[in-house]
Formats: structure tokens, C-alpha cells, sequence
């Protein structure tokens, strides 16, 4: 797809890796086929993207205001999986609708096509997107707001009359009906409208109950199953496949289980990962059969292959003139088949779809009613508690209910005691989703620290991007560092942190691995990286300055000072680029002078600026805000340029498009507004922290402003409509404006009540005085040590700035 928008407003060309954030094709990685071409954006004012099968106006379509709702529990209620599933060009939220406990294996869901059955990658990451109106199936695995297409593994689809056609993606899908489809925690349902059939979908934290209703009671009933899938698996040789497995389907009891090695587009970057499952009907079947690359085999009861690209699976009649509700329940397990009929034994004890619904329902009630807020609109509590659902769908549990794990070597481990979880999106989350968890859930955090410590040992390096059993090398930085810094320095201390320490010292300072920097050895002894010779040779320059102020502070925990003084030092190199004649940081050369020309509006597709511009990177120096704001020359020149940051952006913003000042929809700037806060401007803070919550998130399927990359979107929401913000390897929170008058955490170690009378009641958005447990609050600052076994926080809200 190409879009040619023009006017003389924004003047930038974005390339689209600079569109999909945190996507999988960083600066690190190779170009994906499935992306859009460039897009040349200038003005967007008489923009209209409309949607060919729906009709639908892309850039603007929401939908409608929910009326007001009471506070006070079920919380749940107020959770609409259907934020984010769709959105175009910048804003396409990679959400999922379907089932799934709190960062379950499973998750059961659609994935969607348009008629042509070719759907763009970008848009279908997470197997659905909302503007589609056909879909190919429910399959089990899916990745959470990224931009990475991979897993929907195990496809089952409910149709009728078994035809070749109906063995692969590239020759069948059947149309659907939005008018006809719902979604809460734990629950998706939908009518296929051709044939006509009502699809009910649950989970528990391994598996999936089905239910699928014939509604014009045909003779017969179909229901398909395809271990091959994977998303994008349409590409042909050489993309998304399988590479082996098999079926095996007992008729007399009716179970069937098998397996499929799956290289998806994400897990083929290290040879992908193999998938178990178990699976059976509440009824037995009249009549089965297997195929094969597209052969049919009636009565047939196995196929097995080892072909590289192979199609097989299964297929199941069931006479549904009488009775056309049939249900089905499939478990998974990566280490083997044992291990999904023990998760099946364990979590599915019966043929209850509503017990089921509800005790996955409960389990996100107890996590939503962790947060109790006071005030807001029924939109605001929508994106709010969905928001803290987006926040738990990754990382996700790898675990079998016996503690068995497939690691990164390839082979089966134990973790007794603890939980072993994948999939981590350490480039985007290390910012407020790993904050997130180690203040409201560190139990959880505890456990995915342990985790990459067994990735470390059991892999040989700590990675950056975690899918499945291995490294996929994504983005840039060292940020596994920057979350086991900021865990330890938290009080998570319960893993093995010498061994990973040990790790991250190595790849900080020396080439080579899959958790490896880039930049050798010109980080380490110009202090920058070098433009022509590294992607993204200012981001990635700015990115392990940062790190290593986290390995230095780790180091100085740890009492290994002559590291902790190397470190630290090392952290100032981000200076190394910085141009006083224009104030950006800009790329040099081997010989140290600056490239021209230079433009601080463009996108550059991550030649020197990874998914961001000059003037969005202009701010990451987290660790050294003095040091940052003396770059300017004065606190007031700093506070000038960074109000004219998000003027600009405030005045060119589209919820589509990005601009070349602040985006949301983009992690190298989400801090940038808490900056304001020990320049001297803890109102601007104020302000433009409000205008974020209240611009860029939507109650709508195009609702997020950009991927929420694994719930990093959602946790800035959550910790910004709280009033406080993480600021990661300095364990601690600024304050700002909440958004409801009332909010109450209720932490491990006591309840962290913010009250702000007035926030939303009165729309007041500025603090005039601000007390902690009764006493005057110094700095805008709690230490999360501080305030992890709850406390008061009391803010008087006033109209204007204080």
C-alpha cells in the first residue's frame, strides 16, 4: 500500500518501519515485504482513508461515547477488548479481541482477512484487524500490540461440507458480521454469516473452550483443525510455515492430539519453536479425516510429515440438524503432549463453557479490582481498566502447570516455585510496563528477572526481544540491563544477579552474541557511534549512554565500584553529539565532524535516527536530566525548546499521522513531558501529561495512537491517569496530575491512595499543593521504597498553573 498525502503543513517523510512502533524490523532488522512503502506526509486536513469492504473513513471512525457508569466494582465492565484492534497508517494498535487469562499462553481469537484473503503484515500482527470483514479462523497464540507478526498457531474453524479448499489460508475464508460479534475479559464471540454459525470462545491460562452453534441447523457440521497456522503463512516458501508435525486422532474416545514445529516470521530469525496440543469434542464425531498438502483422506485417523512447508491437519462432521451446538477444548504445551493433557486435566475439568467464562472473568476481576478509581467518565474508566488488561497480555507464561519450560537451548528445564515467562518487548517496555509490574504485581516481575536470567544462562546472552524459545535481535539498546537495574534496584533481589551481571558486563563491553550492543569498537572509545557504519547511529549512541548509567547504578549496588565508576563515566557519552550551533544531537562521522545537510523534522527510516526524528530523540538523556537541560545553556532555553515540542506537535496533531515534534504513538519521547518537572515547570508537566491522556487514546478500535507494544501505551495511561510516572533505574515516581479524583492502589504491601478533589469533578488540572502521609511533598518526587507499603498521597487541585 502507498499513501501520497500532500499539502505544505509537516514536510517530513516517514518511511513505514517509522510507522509500526516497536515494530519487529528495527534498525537491527531486515526489511519486511509485508510493510508499506514510504509515505509522504506534508498536510492531512482533507486526508480520507476509507476502508474498500466497510466503507468506513479509517482516519476518523470512532465509536460512540458509553454513557456514565457508577464507580466501585465489577471493574471488569468497564474492559472493551476492542480498543486498539484496528487503526491505519501510524495508528494501528495491534490489539487482539479474543480470550485469554491474565498473560496466558492461550490466546484464542480471530484472525481476520479483507476479500482478497492477502492481508498487509503492519495491520495484522496480532491475527485481526477490525476494519476486515472476513476472517480465516480462531487460532490459540497470539503476540499483544506489537508490530511483529508471528504465533496463531492451532487454527480451528467451524464450517460446513469439507472441500480441499478449505485445508489452507490461501484458498479459504468465510465472511463475518461486527454487528454480530462481542468481546469482555475472558469472553469473544461472533457470527460467521456464511455459512451461518455462532462462534464462543473462553480461556484458561493454557487452553480453550469453544462453542460453535450451526444457526440454520444444517445436516451437517464441520469443524477443521490446521497445526500449521501461522500468521502470514499465505507468504509462501520461505516465510511463515510449518516445518513438520503431526496428528493423531483416536475415533473410539474421541481425543486428538499432535504437533507442529512453527517458524513464524518473528521465531525464524532463530529457527522457530515447537508446539504440543491436546484437543477433544463434548460429543463424538459421525465422521473424520486427515489431508495433507490439499489431499483429503476420509476415515483416516494420522498423517505425520517432516516436510519443510508442509499443510496437513484434521477434520471433524458432526450431524447438527438436531443439534447444532458443539463444543471444543484444545490445550497447548511447548515442551510436549504430556504437557497439554496435563494442562487440560488441570484447568478444564469438565464441559462447562459458562463456568469456565466466568472463573477467567473472576480471574481479571481480581487483577482490575487492584486499582479503584473515583471520578471520571465512562470513557475515561474504559480505557483506564482496559489499559490495565492491555497491560497483562505479555509477557506471557511459558510454564507448564508442572513448572516445565522449553528454554532457549532447546530443551526442557524445570522452574520449580517460580513461573518462566517469553515474549518481552524490552526496547518499548522497560519505559512503564516493566515499571508497572514491579510496583503493582513484583511477584510477577520477580519471575520474569528469573527468566532472563535462564535466557542468559540457558541461551548464552541476555536478549533484547524474547519470543518463544529465543532471541529475535530486535531494536537496539541493552535494555535487558535496564530492567534487571531497575527490578534490583526496586528490591526484587531474588535471582541470580551475579551470573547476569556478569553477562551484561560482557556484551556491554565487548562485540559478539545474540544480546550484543553495536558500535564496537567505536562506542567505547570515541563515546559514539559512527554515521554510514551503524543504523540508527544517534538513537543507538544516546540508548547505551543510558544503559550504562543502569549498569553503573546496578554495579554500585552490587559494591563493585571500580564497574559502577566505568559505567557512570561512560553514561555521559551521549554529549559526544550534541551540536551547539543547532541544538539536536546529530550523527558524526569517523573523523568527528557532523553530516549535512540536516534536517530535524525527517524521519530517515533508521539510518540515524531509529523509529523517530532529531527533534523526538532531542530528549533521551533520562539519566542526566541536569546534564541534558545544561546542553541548552539555561534551564529556561531548555523549558523554551521543549514547550515549542509539543506546541508544534499540539498544533499539527492528527490522530493518524505523526508528527515530527511529540508522538505518542512512539517510545524515544514518552518521558518527554515529566522533563519539565526539575527544569523548574512541574505545572507544564502538568499540562501537556493531561493533554496527552486526553488527545491520544480513544474508546475505539482505532483508539491507540500507535502499536501498544506489549502494553507500553497502556501502562504510561494507567501510570499518568494515576498521577505518578516511573522514571526506570532511578527507583522512584514523579508526580503529576491524575485524571480521577480518586485513585487507590491496592499494593502487596498496603493501599497507595492518591486523592486529587477536583482532577476530574471540577476539571481541574494543575497542583497547588501536594502532601505526602501529611507532609509537604519535596521535589515531585516518591521513592518507590517509600511508597511500596502504601501511604497518602493529597493534592490540592487548582484551575490555574501554581
Amino acid at each position: 500500500m502507498t499513501l501520497r498525502i500532500s499539502a505544505p503543513a509537516l514536510s517530513m517523510v516517514v518511511f513505514a518501519m517509522a510507522l509500526v512502533p516497536g515494530c519487529g524490523n528495527g534498525a537491527d532488522s531486515t526489511a519486511d515485504p509485508g510493510l508499506p512503502d514510504v509515505v509522504d506526509i506534508m498536510d492531512t486536513t482533507d486526508l480520507t482513508i476509507t476502508d474498500e469492504g466497510t466503507g468506513k473513513d479509517l482516519k476518523t471512525e470512532t465509536d460512540v461515547a458509553t454513557p456514565p457508569d457508577p464507580d466501585g466494582p465489577p471493574y471488569v465492565r468497564h474492559v472493551n477488548p476492542f480498543i486498539g484492534t484496528g487503526g491505519d497508517v501510524a495508528n494501528v494498535g495491534s490489539a487482539y479481541p479474543g480470550a485469554a487469562a491474565p498473560l496466558g499462553l492461550v490466546k484464542v481469537s480471530p484472525d481476520t482477512t479483507d476479500k482478497y484473503g492477502v492481508p498487509p503484515q503492519y495491520m495484522h500482527c496480532a491475527g485481526y484487524w477490525y476494519p476486515d470483514d472476513f476472517l480465516y479462523g480462531f487460532s490459540h497464540t497470539h503476540l499483544h500490540g506489537t508490530g511483529a507478526a508471528d504465533y496463531g498457531n492451532i487454527l480451528v474453524v467451524p464450517t460446513v461440507g469439507m472441500t480441499p479448499d478449505k485445508t489452507h489460508k490461501d484458498t479459504f475464508w468465510q465472511p463475518f458480521s461486527h454487528a454480530e460479534e462481542e468481546a469482555s475479559a475472558g469472553y469473544y464471540t461472533v457470527t460467521i454469516t456464511d455459512p451461518r454459525v455462532r462462534a464462543e470462545l473462553t480461556a484458561t491460562t493454557r487452553c480453550a473452550h469453544h462453542r460453535y452453534t450451526w444457526l440454520d441447523a444444517p445436516a451437517h457440521g464441520i469443524v477443521t483443525l490446521d497445526p500449521t497456522s501461522v500468521l502470514l503463512n499465505h507468504e509462501g516458501p520461505g516465510g511463515p510455515r510449518s516445518q513438520g508435525g503431526e496428528v493423531i486422532i483416536d475415533p473410539v474416545s474421541g481425543a486428538i492430539e499432535g504437533r507442529n514445529w512453527s517458524r513464524g516470521g518473528w521465531a525464524g530469525r532463530y529457527g522457530g519453536y515447537p508446539v504440543f496440543f491436546t484437543a477433544r469434542f463434548n460429543r463424538a464425531f459421525t465422521e473424520h479425516g486427515t489431508w495433507l498438502d490439499g489431499q483429503l483422506n476420509p476415515g483416516n485417523s494420522t498423517v505425520e510429515t517432516d516436510t519443510d512447508g508442509a499443510v496437513f491437519g484434521a477434520w471433524f462432521q458432526f450431524d447438527t440438524d438436531q443439534d447444532p451446538v458443539v463444543e471444543m477444548q484444545v490445550c497447548l504445551s511447548h515442551v510436549g503432549v504430556d504437557g497439554a493433557k496435563a494442562a487440560l486435566a488441570a484447568e478444564l475439568t469438565g464441559w462447562d463453557f459458562e463456568g469456565t467464562r466466568k472463573a477467567t472473568e473472576a480471574a481479571w476481576e481480581k487483577e482490575m479490582a487492584l486499582f479503584d478509581v473515583t471520578g471520571g467518565t465512562a470513557d475515561d474508566k474504559a480505557l483506564f481498566y482496559t489499559a490495565v488488561y492491555h497491560v497483562l497480555q505479555m509477557p506471557t507464561i511459558w510454564t507448564d502447570v508442572d513448572g516445565q519450560y522449553r528454554g532457549f537451548d532447546g530443551e526442557a528445564h524445570q522452574a520449580d516455585g517460580w513461573t518462566y515467562y517469553t515474549d518481552m518487548s524490552l526496547w518499548d517496555t522497560f519505559r512503564t510496563q516493566h515499571p508497572l509490574l514491579a510496583l503493582v504485581w513484583p511477584d510477577r516481575n520477580l519471575d520474569m528477572m528469573r527468566s532472563l536470567v535462564a535466557m542468559q544462562k540457558e541461551g548464552g546472552w541476555v536478549p533484547k526481544w524474547p519470543m518463544g524459545m529465543g532471541y529475535t535481535g530486535s531494536m537496539i539498546g541493552q535494555h535487558g540491563a535496564t530492567v534487571i537495574a531497575d527490578a534490583y534496584l526496586k528490591g526484587m533481589t531474588d535471582f541470580d544477579i551475579e551470573s547476569i551481571y556478569a553477562s551484561m558486563k560482557t556484551t556491554a563491553n565487548e562485540p559478539g552474541g545474540n544480546g550484543n550492543r553495536d558500535c564496537f569498537p567505536d562506542y567505547p572509545v570515541k563515546g559514539y557511534c559512527v554515521a554510514g557504519k551503524q543504523s540508527g547511529c544517534v538513537s543507538k549512541t544516546l540508548e547505551y549512554a543510558f544503559n550504562d548509567y543502569c549498569l553503573g547504578a546496578l554495579a554500585q549496588a552490587l559494591g563493585k565500584d571500580e564497574d559502577a565508576a566505568a559505567f557512570l563515566a561512560r553514561s555521559q557519552s551521549y554529549k559526544t553529539l550534541w551540536d551547539d550551533d543547532t541544538q539536536f544531537f546529530r550523527p558524526r562521522v569517523e573523523d568527528g565532524s557532523f553530516i549535512d545537510p540536516f534536517d530535524p523534522l525527517s524521519w530517515d527510516s533508521g539510518e540515524m535516527y531509529t523509529e523517530g526524528s532529531a527533534w523526538q530523540w532531542m530528549w533521551f538523556a533520562p539519566h542526566d536530566e541536569a546534564g541534558l537541560r545544561g546542553l541548552f545553556g539555561s534551564d529556561d532555553a531548555f523549558i523554551a525548546k521543549l514547550t515549542d515540542f509539543f506546541e508544534l506537535a499540539d498544533e499539527n496533531f492528527d490522530f493518524l499521522i505523526p508528527t515530527s515534534w511529540y508522538f505518542h504513538g512512539n517510545e524515544p519521547d514518552m518521558h518527554a513531558a515529566f522533563l519539565f518537572i526539575r527544569a523548574g515547570r512541574p505545572d507544564l508537566a502538568q499540562k501537556w501529561s493531561r493533554w496527552i491522556l486526553k488527545m491520544h487514546y480513544k474508546t475505539a478500535w482505532n483508539g491507540m495512537v500507535g502499536n501498544d507494544d506489549a502494553g507500553t501505551l497502556a501502562a504510561w495511561y494507567v501510570f499518568a491517569a494515576a498521577g505518578l510516572f516511573p522514571w526506570p533505574c532511578f527507583p522512584g515516581y514523579y508526580v503529576t496530575s491524575p485524571l480521577f479524583d480518586r485513585v487507590v492502589i491496592h499494593l502487596p504491601g498496603g493501599d497507595l491512595t492518591v486523592n486529587a478533589p477536583g482532577a476530574f469533578s471540577e476539571g481541574k488540572v494543575y497542583i497547588k499543593e501536594a502532601k505526602w502521609n501529611g507532609e509537604p511533598l519535596d521535589g515531585w518526587w516518591l521513592s518507590h521504597e517509600g511508597i511500596v507499603n502504601g501511604g497518602a498521597l493529597d493534592l490540592v487541585m487548582a484551575d490555574t498553573p501554581q
